[in-house]
């Protein structure tokens, strides 16, 4: 009787197309996963995707493809559209527990050259202001209501504290505020985002959709490479 065996294929050893491609194949070949792997090139996996994934739309192949997105200094807004597949996991910089400084937001591409992109930065600044000028005296409040604990170390109850007037202040903070996000996603899932922020209305997200096509394209080239825009879902947006 065969023992049973459970292991990692690891992505330090091989290309997420590679792993892929070593999955897919058991359903048609009797070998391990260890042997399949061992015969596979990413010239071949490239050929196998072209051939399965985009030339017959076996799709499901792509899930087996895992990338780790690092997004820094993006939008709120535009972290909205990020993380609105629920098929991946996210961890995002909390506006709980971080202060936001006063450079912290991104003035849409939209608004070079137009008129009111200085009314635009002068109130997101007067949001921005307001934030941190509110910081202390909620702080104030919060200390009166909630007083140290017994044995509680200084840390402790400055994480707590933290975490209820940061929290309070957070909202005055605009949409154009700055933070950052991870993102884990299979192949599959990050083609359909790629795609969709390609077609988004706001220049922003279809520039950081670009930037994603590019990087996804170093890890999975095959996987990604017809990610574009689609104009079914441009025209309906416009509808």
């Amino acid at each position: 009787m065969p023992e049973r065996e459970i292991y990692l294929l690891s992505p330090r050893a091989l290309s997420p197309e590679t792993i892929a491609v070593a999955f897919a194949k058991t359903s048609r070949a009797p070998e391990s996963f260890r042997e399949i792997a061992a015969e596979l090139s990413d010239e071949k996996s490239a050929q196998f995707h072209e051939k399965w994934v985009v030339g017959y739309g076996h799709a499901s192949v792509a899930e087996h493809a895992v990338l780790h997105f690092a997004f820094e200094n993006v939008s709120r807004i535009a972290i909205e559209t990020i993380e609105s597949s629920r098929l991946a996991s996210y961890t995002e910089k909390s506006t709980r527990y971080q202060k936001w400084g006063q450079a912290d937001f991104t003035i849409p591409p939209e608004l070079d050259g137009h008129p009111l992109r200085d009314e635009f930065i002068e109130t997101v600044r007067l949001l921005f202001s307001t934030y941190a000028e509110s910081l202390d005296p909620v702080k104030n409040l919060i200390l009166g209501k909630s007083p140290r604990r017994e044995n509680e170390s200084d840390e402790a109850y400055d994480r707590r504290i933290r975490s209820q007037y940061v929290d309070r202040c957070r909202f005055i903070l605009p949409a154009a505020a700055n933070a950052n996000v991870g993102m884990t996603a299979n192949a599959r899932v990050i083609e359909m985002v790629i795609r969709k922020m390609l077609s988004h209305p706001l220049a922003e997200v279809r520039q950081i959709g670009e930037k994603m096509k590019e990087v996804a394209k170093a890890e999975t080239p095959t996987l990604v490479k017809y990610a574009d825009a689609v104009p079914y879902v441009v025209e309906t947006i416009k509808d």
